[in-house]
């Protein structure tokens, strides 16, 4: 799974902004306390011109109709008054209409890419999306949209759907030669768990395990290392293109089965026929624990709380990810704009604490600032260039929407995890704890399947 922060950035912006609060409430400026850092933007102030100077004389006035020298000295005093009052007038508005206008030539909302060849795939699937029922929609369907959108809508699916359809028939005809009971949940798991870690034969036809690549899996140089229609024609895959597989194959023969997250990585969790639950690890064709998966270090009690981890995802939660996804090739491919938060908005709509979606939505933030930082000339890295984005009210909101954005992830407990703690955890699944554990709950699994497949015989 890729993590898909832009924490340099923001560690930049976040450390000048807390830096520049420091200075602002040393200076005597006044900053609201709040639950999150606000600044009161201001404008310029302008000095007023000292009155002192300009005293106006009264023990030699004269009333009389002459004009004797002081009364000539003190009207020349009050027209210079007058001159100086009307002077600072101009002067603030006109210091007022040039940061207007200035303001005015801002773009604060992020570069729209819809003139890029490609993003018209995206954005009529994403309009097509917001029709699917939510609680009702199909896993294979939605996914080959999204990978399709990516090769700009070049890929051939009546290929694919004729691929999962082929492999819906192999997996039901080898349970029945198995004489796995047809209508057992815990049956068609694990026949799709067999599918998947072990060579497996039906007639003429041999299917290989398929492989974990640890070649990119993060899909940072090729994006569609994470696909399934990857994993499909090469037989090797990763977290994000191995569960996905799963689901749309259980839904291909219809048994009962989710998708869970850790850090940095997707599962498959399912029912058995008792309704007792399985955790199984595609990465190395095994079935996990629950404590082998919070092993990892990096998921905090928050986290658990907040249910970001660990946890069924529902078909609208699971909607959610899959628009995730849509935005994520999107950015990939085209990068950050309005559109994309579109889509991330949307996939919040349907799933609040979706930790996938709310770093994209963090990045957003952040990039948006950095794009108005960099409009405004500002360099956040000196203390005097800060000061100047008080003149920008819509600076700061941003400003404030990317440390708010923060504040959320960090709240639901998430925690970065490096890629090389990840690919040690990852590795760490070959160890041989992890061997005889997965030993002990396939036998008890497979013994309850013979169990059944006896009681069904007689």
């Amino acid at each position: 799974m890729r993590n898909n922060n832009l924490f340099e950035i923001y560690k930049l912006i976040k450390i000048a902004f807390c830096v520049f609060l420091y200075t602002a409430q040393a200076s005597g400026q006044s900053v609201p306390k709040t639950d999150l850092p606000v600044i009161q933007p201001t404008l310029p102030t302008l000095i007023s011109p000292s009155m002192d100077n300009f005293i106006i004389p009264t023990s030699n006035y004269s009333t009389s109709s002459g004009n004797t020298y002081q009364q000539q000295q003190n009207k020349r005093i009050m027209n210079e008054v007058d001159q100086h009052e009307k002077l600072r007038q101009e002067t603030l508005y006109s210091v007022k209409s040039d940061i207007d206008e200035l303001r005015s030539e801002i773009h604060y909302d992020l570069p729209s890419k819809s003139n890029i060849e490609g993003t018209a795939a995206y954005k009529i699937l994403f309009d097509k999306m917001l029709t699917l029922d939510v609680n009702n929609f199909s896993v294979k369907g939605v996914n080959f949209d999204i990978e399709n959108a990516y090769f700009n809508n070049k890929a051939d699916k009546s290929q694919f759907d004729q691929i999962i359809h082929h492999t819906g028939e192999f997996l039901t005809a080898k349970m029945k030669e198995l004489k796995y009971d047809q209508n057992s949940n815990s049956a068609k798991n694990y026949i799709l768990f067999q599918f998947f870690s072990e060579e497996m034969k039906l007639g003429k036809q041999t299917h290989l395990p398929f492989k974990y690549d640890f070649e990119d899996y993060m899909g940072v140089k090729d994006f569609s290392k994470i696909f399934v229609s990857k994993l499909i024609s090469t037989g090797s895959g990763q977290c994000h293109s191995l569960p996905l597989l799963y689901l749309i194959l259980a839904e291909e023969i219809g048994a009962e089965a989710y998708l869970s997250l850790s850090p940095n990585h997707s599962y498959i969790r399912f029912p058995d026929d008792r309704g007792k639950w399985y955790n199984i690890e595609l990465t190395n064709g095994m079935f996990s624990t629950e404590s082998y998966i919070s092993q990892s270090g990096y998921i905090k009690s928050e986290a658990l709380q907040n249910k970001i981890y660990m946890e069924n995802l529902s078909k609208k939660e699971l909607l959610s990810k899959h628009f995730s996804d849509l935005a994520e090739g999107y950015i990939h491919k085209f990068g950050y704009d309005e559109f994309a938060q579109s889509v991330i908005d949307k996939a919040l709509e349907l799933y609040p604490n979706s930790i996938s979606a709310n770093m994209i939505n963090a990045n957003l933030a952040t990039v948006r600032v950095k794009y108005v930082v960099q409009q405004l000339g500002i360099n956040i890295s000196d203390a005097k260039e800060r000061e100047r984005i008080l003149n920008y009210p819509k600076a700061v909101e941003l400003l404030k929407e990317m440390q708010k954005q923060y504040a959320v992830i960090d709240n639901l407990g998430y925690e970065n995890m490096p890629p090389e703690e990840y690919q040690k955890w990852l590795q760490s699944m070959k160890g041989e704890k992890q061997r005889e554990e997965n030993k002990a709950i396939e036998k008890q699994f497979k013994g309850a399947i013979i169990k059944s497949t006896k009681q069904l015989k007689n």
